[in-house]
C-alpha cells in the first residue's frame, strides 16, 4: 500500500525533473541564439517577434526558476525591448518591462552585492543596474524611483573593476547617465557625465552607436552643449551599417537619433 501511495509522488518528481531538463536544454538554445536576434537589421521584425521569445523565457523559468543564465537573458530581453521599442512612445509600458527585467536580474544576483561581486556576477549586476537606471530616467518625477539612485554608482564601479569592457563599456555609459540624471545639488555633474561618456566611446564601445546616442541624449543635454548634441547624433545617423551582433541596436540608435534631433529646439 505504501508503495502505491508513493507512485504518484515519484511520477511528479520525475515530471518536474524532466521539465527542468527540457527547460535547461531550451534555455541553452535561447542563450546561443540571442546573437542572431541582435544581428537583425529589420527593427520592426524584431519588435513583432521578440515578445513571443520573452514569453517563452518566462514559461521556462517556471520549470527552472534558478537558471541563472536564463534569468540574465530574460533581464536583457525585457530591458532591451523596453529601451529599443517602448520608452519613446509608451513610457508606462516600458516601466513595467524595466521592472520585470530588473526583477529577473536581481534573482540572478541572489545575495551578491557590488562589494561581494566577482567577475562571473557581472552580467547579472550590469542588467540589474541598467534596468534600474533606465527606469529612473523615465520616472524622474517618482520619488520612490529616484530614491534608489545612489545604488547605481557602486554597482557601475564594481563592474568597471571586474570587467571594464562588458557590454561595449556599458558601465561607463551608466555612470554618464548617473551624473546626467542626478540634480547638481545632490552630486549631479555634467562634466563628469561627459568624461564617462567619452570613456564609453573608447575601444570596443566606439562603434556601438547606442553609446553615442546616449551621450547626446543624456550628457550633451545635461551640459546644454548643443554643438556636441548635433555632432553626436549626426555621427550616429551617418555611420555605415555594420553586420554582426550589434546590427539591431545600431539600427535602433539610428532611428532614435533622427527622432531626437527633431526635438533639438525643445531641449536647448
Amino acid at each position: 500500500m505504501r508503495g502505491l501511495l508513493l507512485l504518484p509522488l515519484a511520477a511528479l518528481i520525475a515530471g518536474c525533473s524532466l521539465n527542468r531538463t527540457a527547460a535547461r536544454v531550451t534555455s541553452g538554445v535561447i542563450d546561443r541564439g540571442l546573437p542572431a536576434v541582435f544581428s537583425q537589421s529589420d527593427t520592426e521584425y524584431v519588435k513583432e517577434a521578440l515578445p513571443a521569445n520573452l514569453q517563452l523565457m518566462e514559461i521556462l523559468l517556471r520549470s527552472d526558476p534558478k537558471n541563472r543564465k536564463l534569468l540574465v537573458d530574460a533581464a536583457e530581453g525585457f530591458c532591451g525591448y523596453a529601451f529599443m521599442f517602448l520608452e519613446d512612445d509608451s513610457p508606462a509600458r516600458a516601466s513595467v518591462f524595466y521592472l520585470k527585467g530588473q526583477a529577473y536580474a536581481e534573482r540572478a544576483l541572489g545575495r551578491v552585492t557590488p562589494a561581494t561581486a566577482r567577475r562571473k556576477d557581472v552580467p547579472a549586476l550590469f542588467w540589474t543596474t541598467f534596468c534600474k537606471a533606465s527606469y529612473m530616467n523615465i520616472n524622474r518625477d517618482d520619488p520612490d524611483a529616484i530614491a534608489e539612485m545612489p545604488d547605481l554608482e557602486p554597482a557601475a564601479r564594481a563592474i568597471l573593476k571586474l570587467d571594464p569592457g562588458y557590454y561595449y563599456n556599458g558601465a561607463q555609459s551608466i555612470l554618464g547617465a548617473y551624473y546626467s540624471i542626478r540634480p547638481r545639488m545632490f552630486g549631479g555633474d555634467p562634466e563628469k557625465a561627459k568624461e564617462h561618456f567619452e570613456l564609453a566611446l573608447k575601444g570596443g564601445g566606439g562603434e556601438f552607436l547606442l553609446n553615442r546616442y546616449m551621450y547626446a541624449r543624456m550628457g550633451a543635454v545635461a551640459a546644454q552643449d548643443e554643438d556636441l548634441f548635433v555632432k553626436l547624433l549626426n555621427e550616429v545617423i551617418s555611420a555605415p551599417p555594420r553586420d554582426g551582433d550589434t546590427r539591431l541596436p545600431d539600427e535602433v540608435a539610428r532611428i532614435k537619433a533622427k527622432r531626437l534631433l527633431e526635438k533639438k529646439d525643445e531641449l536647448f
